[in-house]
């Protein structure tokens, strides 16, 4: 954030001691949140208007984001997202279209040129999606310099860079500092029409989960609410500690949007401290397999799957519905993967009526799942078929390539690595050479069949081709573990730093970061010296 860039720091007093004694994203996956955050202050509540000075220190922030403004502003001055005037925002556009208009940059030819061939055809929200993850990983103007190595930026990103240079042209010819500093009253009004709803929906998650204070120590939250982005669309992003959602306008607050994330804020972290009871029943992940609404994320990462369980069962505990809604809402989250959540729902109401925050009782709600009471449970389940492409329309059949990578990943999980080699050889010869899944896929096994060179060579081409976030951070967390084991410590560290980006997204692979940045692949502290990287 620039200098004298206005913050809005909300106050939000804990209703509700959490312990005696003590002080008080889409199924399809988190890359585009991902659902997939920016790092500011610490904080234990949220923003208050600027006229109120804040009572306490708080772990959730409410503002704008210059560096996001700029590139809109950059796009709308380049004739993109036109918008209609009857759209949520539509004043605010408007206004800066005309102003920029009157400035006629000299660069706007090159943003031109570079807005078309970067443009992501009929999906608005990857498209904005895009630059999002470039602002968050952007400094201040004027100089807009990243702020990690180019090396490091998530694929979207870094596919953006050389825009930097154009903006920071168009930022000068454009006099945005005149402009950013006359849309302040818009953006105080947007953020205090904010305020009440989302510090209401934090107090009560914060009351519901009895967290102990200091429990976000180093992490921060930050709502970013942007005035010229496509209207009615929220975006999540999780890049380091920092977790981040950026709304853009729309007809009513997107507070449950902002609630999810929160309760991601919060509960993610568990998922890595629980790490070890997590893996006690991850044998119901293959039940999960088979639901074709899950994104690939929540099927190749069961602790993610567990924690956005047990989150949705806590938006349903706190919305108080009537019991036939609840039954329902559970019936549609089993259908569409989300396999624990009736286990979740019930155990919450014992929750409910102990004493220990939620930092502490997960682990019990962890352990006391029973695999063969849940498989029991679900043996009759009919998983919702994929979503249609259009409302009425039949879902889409998958594709060869999609059937074919499916397969070969379940013979993965169930440890035929031979017979999955040869699935994914399949593809890349027979249907998508560049298939990241298939370059990946190979790697895996290759890693996991003791042939670290071959898994080495697949890792890096996976990386040429990957633009899914889940196989980006483990491809840079084998090649980490295959340094480790050849003795090249540094490079193995510069791996895992690399992936510990957007690792927070995948509770393994954040575990997997911690574990190699503690300490080298294949010396662990307690147990035999491993050979190979095991499957994530």
């Amino acid at each position: 954030m620039a200098p004298n860039t206005p913050t809005f720091p909300i106050p939000s007093p804990r209703a509700i001691p959490v312990e005696r004694g003590g002080a008080s994203c889409g199924l399809q996956g988190r890359g585009g949140r991902a659902f997939c955050v920016a790092s500011l202050l610490f904080l234990t509540g949220l923003a208050a208007p600027a006229r109120s000075a804040p009572q306490t220190p708080g772990n959730v922030l409410l503002e704008p984001n210059e560096q996001l403004f700029t590139i809109l502003a950059a796009r709308l001055a380049a004739g993109m997202d036109p918008g209609s005037s009857s759209e949520a925002g539509a004043d605010a556009r408007n206004l800066v279209r005309s102003f920029l208009a009157k400035k006629n940059a000299a660069v706007l030819p090159e943003l031109r040129k570079f807005f078309r061939e970067h443009q992501v055809a009929g999906d608005s929200g990857a498209n904005l999606g895009q630059y999002i993850s470039l602002a968050l990983l952007v400094g201040p103007p004027p100089d807009f310099r990243l702020t990690v190595a180019k090396t490091d930026l998530p694929p979207d990103a870094k596919a953006l860079v050389e825009l930097l240079p154009l903006l920071k042209q168009f930022s000068e010819q454009a006099d945005l500092t005149d402009l950013w500093a006359q849309l302040q009253g818009r953006q105080q009004r947007e953020i205090e029409a904010y305020s009440p709803p989302v510090r209401s929906a934090i107090q009560l998650t914060d009351a519901y989960l009895r967290f102990p204070s200091g429990a976000y120590l180093g992490r921060t939250y930050t709502i970013y609410l942007s005035l010229l982005g496509m209207p009615e669309q929220v975006h999540a992003r999780i890049y380091g500690q920092n977790y981040s959602l950026v709304v853009t306008p729309s007809k009513e607050p997107k507070v449950a949007e902002i609630r999810h994330q929160y309760l991601h804020f919060l509960l993610d972290p568990l998922a890595v401290k629980y790490a070890p009871e997590i893996k006690q029943k991850a044998e119901l992940r293959m039940l999960a397999r088979e639901a074709p609404q899950l994104g690939a994320d929540f099927k190749e990462d069961f602790p993610l799957l567990l924690t956005e369980c047990l989150i949705r069962t806590v938006e349903l505990r706190m919305e108080k519905r009537p019991a036939a809604e609840v039954e329902k809402s559970l019936k549609e989250m089993v259908a569409s993967g989300l396999i624990l959540a009736p286990y979740f729902y019930a155990a919450l109401q014992d929750y409910e009526k102990q004493e220990p925050s939620m930092f502490y009782a997960c682990k019990d709600l962890i352990l006391k799942i029973d695999p063969a009471q849940e498989k029991t449970r679900l043996a009759n389940v009919k998983f919702a078929p994929a979503e249609a492409a259009a409302p009425g329309a039949p879902p889409p059949p998958a594709t060869e390539e999609e059937r074919l990578l499916n397969q070969a990943e379940n013979l993965i999980s169930e440890g035929h690595y031979n017979d999955a080699r040869t699935v994914f050889k399949s593809v890349l010869e027979s249907v998508n050479p560049s298939s990241e899944r298939a370059l990946f896929g190979l790697a895996v096994v290759a890693s996991n069949t003791r042939k670290p060179d071959l898994a080495e060579d697949l890792f890096l081409k996976t990386l040429e081709f990957a633009h899914d976030l889940r196989i980006v951070t483990w491809s840079h967390i084998y090649l980490g573990r295959l340094y480790d084991l050849k003795g090249n410590r540094q490079e193995a560290l510069a791996q895992y730093r690399t992936a510990s980006l957007t690792s927070g997204s995948y509770p393994d692979a954040q575990r997997a970061v911690e574990n190699g940045l503690q300490r080298p692949f294949g010396m662990p502290e307690h147990g035999p010296q491993k050979t190979e990287p095991e499957e994530p």
